[in-house]
């Protein structure tokens, strides 16, 4: 039987340099206990604002391991039709260049620490887009951007009506994707795949750094950015350099975790 074909795509740009490094470290582990799946990993880079020249290498000299330009972004932030017409462009692009069946979208503040959620939605035929719950905003038919997958079959139509219906220019990308993929999908609510929020039974975790500690490793998706665009400018490289210190202390955690559990 052929393995279901997964491709990782990782927003980022200049400031997310070192942070896309450890996200990119953290999935290919965590592909580790998913022998059923190939994994490619794409650099989602922003020409505009690339990352650096040393985060790039690194990337790039990891196996399985390519990178796409894109110029859509503006920042931190993805709002608006213009940039999802270009992510989502940049998804279809990573999708055919890697030949994947599943592309599985990742901030690049984002650990994935177990991809049984992956291979719950590859085995879901109906299933369509699959994550995490809107967190609070109470669209009943979308995902939370953190980190989410969509079947590639979907990436296509997805892209010819972003186009067609340009989304309003303060639209958040997550829920313009998830929700235009249950229109799509004719309004079947069989096409999300989607687990709750901020809850010890389903681990979908986003908050502050103050908040963040060694638990959170046990966790599906761990992100740490949730109050960066409301932290002032001059004390956002510090708040980044802490979540690249804990970004690190996680992974570290999580392999020791695994090579104890190969040499008890």
């Amino acid at each position: 039987m052929s393995k279901t074909r997964i491709t990782f795509a990782f927003l980022a740009y200049r400031d997310d340099s070192d942070l896309v490094v450890e996200a990119q470290r953290a999935v290919i582990r965590a592909m580790q206990d998913t022998p059923d799946m190939e994994a490619s990993y794409v650099l989602l880079d922003d020409a505009w604002c690339p990352v650096s020249a040393e985060a790039r290498k690194t990337f790039l000299e990891r196996p399985g391991s390519s990178r796409v330009a894109t110029g859509y972004r503006r920042g931190h932030m993805i709002l608006g039709g213009e940039n999802l017409a270009g992510q989502c462009q940049a998804f279809v692009d990573a999708a055919e260049a890697t030949d994947a069946d599943i592309l599985v979208k990742v901030d690049a503040d984002t650990l994935i620490f177990k991809t049984d959620w992956i291979s719950q939605f590859a085995a879901n035929q109906a299933a369509k887009i699959a994550g995490a719950f809107d967190f609070g905003f109470g669209n009943h038919v979308s995902v939370f951007g953190l980190a989410y997958a969509i079947k590639r079959v979907m990436l296509r139509p997805l892209l010819e009506d972003v186009r067609r219906y340009p989304a309003h220019h303060k639209a958040w990308e997550d829920h313009e994707v998830s929700s235009r993929i249950f229109r799509l999908c004719n309004g079947d609510m069989d096409s999300l795949m989607r687990w709750r929020s901020n809850t010890h039974g389903d681990d979908f975790w986003v908050l502050p750094m103050i908040k963040a500690n060694d638990t959170f490793v046990k966790g599906r998706v761990m992100n740490f950015a949730w109050d960066y665009s409301s932290t002032p400018a001059a004390e956002r490289p510090a708040y980044r350099s802490r979540v690249l210190a804990m970004m690190r202390r996680l992974n570290n955690l999580k392999e020791a975790e695994a090579t104890e559990k190969v040499n008890p």
